[in-house]
């Protein structure tokens, strides 16, 4: 199952509230807060509670849902990568293609995580 999606914290410096991402404005400040998780990428874990290859292609596409309901600059799925034999690695091969193919249907960029290489991203803005 995907994670829940975060709190924000108001972007006013006088205000800093933790507010739901779905808000458009503060509710205490009226500060707009559009684009309050635009930098950040929304993560899901699909690898690592025992996930088949096809709730795993389901929660992908629940994060990707979430992902642009919230305004989130994209989806970061972590796949893991595990041995070529592994179910792990079966995940990982079957979303990645998932993914490329969410991404490229869509306009999308997608490309591997800079900082875990068991993860990969889909990028709204490119």
């Amino acid at each position: 199952m995907a994670n829940s999606v975060p709190t924000v914290d108001c972007t006013n410096p006088d205000c800093g509230i933790p507010v739901d991402p779905s808000e458009l404005t503060c509710p205490k400040c009226d500060t707009d807060l559009h684009n309050a998780l635009s930098e950040q990428f929304y993560e899901i874990d699909v690898a690592h509670n025992g996930q088949t290859r096809e709730e795993a292609k389901v929660e992908i596409e629940e994060g990707l849902n979430t992902a642009l309901l919230y305004r989130f600059r994209g989806l970061k799925v972590i796949h893991g990568y595990g041995s070529g034999s592994s179910k792990r690695g079966a995940i990982a091969r079957e979303a990645t293609r998932f993914m490329e193919t969410l991404a490229a249907r869509k306009g999308y960029g997608f490309r591997q995580d800079g900082f875990n290489r068991g993860a990969h991203l889909i990028d709204f803005g490119q």
